[in-house]
């Protein structure tokens, strides 16, 4: 999504997570665990552990270019077209942990991700050029997908595991 301004990207995101809590909440908390949600057997807490790690990812790019450096994107030891490899990774990281340790991994990372963006002006977030770090992207570039889009991807996922079960 093209987003024209910094209360439409913050709008988006804001809606997104909301309607993807509200889906988490409707799930029966005894179906956390069920294997079948989306890739090699994800669980319901697989998927919420996958997104808070790319809270995670985008928060330490942002720091890391903050202090200077040139954060290795998407993880180190990953290319961009490798996310297959390091969404896999990520599973077998998180996989069987306790969906309220990934839960409120996720809610922090959420809450951290929004006063880093609550604390950028509109130009810092929409305009190339900003940071050394995004090269000839703007930081939106980095941050809608690991938000809207994200929370969008994963109510798909869920509702259509939901609707085959």
């Amino acid at each position: 999504m093209r987003y024209r301004s910094k209360t439409e990207l913050l709008q988006d995101i804001a809606v997104q997570y909301d309607a993807l809590r509200n889906l988490l909440q409707s799930i029966p908390a005894s179906r956390y665990t069920e294997a079948g949600v989306w890739g090699d057997g994800w669980s319901v807490g697989d998927l919420v552990a996958h997104l808070a790690e790319w809270h995670g990812m985008l928060l330490r790019w942002f720091r890391e270019g903050q202090q200077g450096e040139t954060p290795e994107m998407p993880a180190p030891g990953y290319k961009w077209n490798e996310t297959p490899r390091l969404n896999r990774d990520i599973w077998a990281k998180h996989r069987g942990r306790p969906f309220a340790a990934v839960d409120a991994e996720f809610t922090s990372s959420y809450d951290d991700i929004i006063r880093l963006l609550e604390d950028l002006s509109e130009a810092e977030l929409l305009e190339t050029g900003q940071f050394r770090w995004t090269g000839r992207n703007s930081l939106v570039t980095y941050v809608g997908p690991n938000t809207a889009s994200h929370y969008r991807f994963a109510q798909k996922v869920l509702k259509r595991w939901l609707k085959s079960s």
